[in-house]
């Protein structure tokens, strides 16, 4: 009953997380190395660490506007922290409760202690929302679930070794999308509005609310960038005969992600700090292009949203077509930072579009700021050195993410290895 539930999960998650691409006929879990690496658990601990430290990061700056008197700079970075959240924790409980719909019967209760509270108990699910924790309890539970599958392995148990490596896997599927989401709902909006104030009231002087704004940008572009590594490592783990990726492979796609975010969040962060209101209609803008986009060819978002008391070959349901209109929204904000691909299908022409766009607006956004600025900004000692960022952080980024693809994609090193393999043959 556990390996059927596993399978139906896995079928609709394919459809969001691209990598995971499972057959029909398949009714197991991955079996070829269904071990957990020391990188494994150094990976959960650190995605771990790293959200705790950004979330302390968002809230004393919201603390020390609020001590500052600056009632409305404290209510608009408290909105971006908690509405994110709360978008966070609904996903979560659809989640919790497609799992219950797919369990039937199945009784993991004494795994899933911490996530079932996130349902039943309102008062749980607001201090989730509070402390931004839908993304924590998922790691926790994929955390626990990586521990006991190590524990079974030293001590022999195959049995408990797999049935903790599945649940383990399932847990890291969830959690991969909902710290996207949590990186690029609350994390990159708080990173433009916090960069356009301080460039908006910084007179050169470096001060501690100023060290404060730095070291809290700076957090949360390397919790972005580590986020989408982990999440593509993490869809490629629960993979069926293909390769995972490597600790370079992981390094370039941090490199990559990481890099196209400083620029994206720089550019917007300059020109807000001129034109908030032009730049506000231009995101908005973009938003529901990326939306009508994602909409166009819906299949992945459609599985996702769907009722499963509902038969499969009916047509969706007009809550099911709402809740996939919902969805897609939210992909459309992540898809003003980065690219999240939500439909299984190949992505070069994809890529291609959406980084074309994002370069031409990059560009436009730098070129407005750098003669528009008044005087004084022109004189500071950041103006040049933003623009190269932007310029350069892109550029190395693409590189980043065309070494990746060309030489450390898994079926690269997959098909070198055959290659290498034929030739001992011949």
């Amino acid at each position: 009953m556990e390996e059927g539930s596993y399978k139906r999960r896995s079928c609709h998650l394919a459809s969001v997380f691209p990598g995971i691409n499972l057959d029909d006929d398949v009714v197991d879990l991955p079996t070829d190395t269904p071990f957990i690496t020391r990188l494994d658990v150094f990976c959960l601990v650190c995605s771990i660490t790293m959200h705790i430290v950004d979330m302390c990061f968002d809230y004393n700056i919201a603390i020390r506007y609020y001590l500052g008197g600056k009632v409305t700079y404290f209510a608009w970075t408290m909105c971006l922290i908690l509405i994110p959240s709360l978008i966070n924790v609904v996903i979560s409980m659809r989640m919790q409760h497609q799992d219950k719909e797919m369990s039937s019967g199945v009784d993991a209760s004494s795994d899933y202690k911490t996530t079932r509270l996130l349902i039943k108990n309102g008062l749980y699910s607001t201090i989730a929302v509070l402390l931004q924790l839908a993304p924590v309890i998922h790691y926790w539970e994929t955390l626990k679930c990586a521990l006991k599958a190590r524990k079974c392995e030293k001590s022999g148990d195959r049995v408990g070794q797999r049935r903790y490596y599945r649940r383990m896997l399932k847990e890291d599927e969830d959690v991969a999308l909902l710290r996207v989401f949590e990186c690029f709902l609350e994390a990159a909006p708080q990173q433009v509005l916090q960069l356009t104030l301080m460039l908006t009231h910084y007179h050169n002087e470096i001060n501690l609310e100023f060290a404060h704004q730095v070291g809290s940008i700076v957090s949360s572009l390397a919790s972005m960038g580590w986020a989408m590594a982990s999440y593509h490592r993490s869809i490629r783990l629960a993979q069926q005969n293909k390769s995972h990726i490597d600790l370079m492979g992981t390094v370039l796609q941090f490199l990559w992600h990481f890099c196209i975010t400083v620029a994206r969040i720089l550019s917007l962060g300059v020109v807000a700090s001129i034109w908030p209101l032009y730049t506000a209609i231009c995101c908005l803008i973009h938003w529901i292009s990326m939306t009508i986009w994602i909409l166009i060819d819906s299949r992945g978002i459609l599985e996702f949203c769907r009722i499963y008391s509902h038969p499969p070959h009916m047509l969706p349901t007009f809550k099911e077509y709402v809740y996939s209109v919902l969805f897609a929204t939210v992909i459309g904000i992540v898809h003003i930072f980065i690219y999240l691909n939500a439909v299984d299908s190949n992505t070069f022409w994809k890529h291609l579009c959406f980084y074309v766009l994002c370069f031409a607006e990059n560009v436009t956004a730098n070129l407005l700021w750098r003669y528009t600025s008044p005087p004084e900004v022109q004189e500071a000692w950041y103006f040049n050195v933003f623009f190269s960022i932007c310029i350069v952080s892109f550029f190395i980024g693409i590189t980043a993410m065309i070494v990746y693809y060309t030489t450390f994609h898994p079926s690269k090193k997959q098909q070198a290895s055959n290659s290498i393999q034929v030739n001992r043959v011949m």
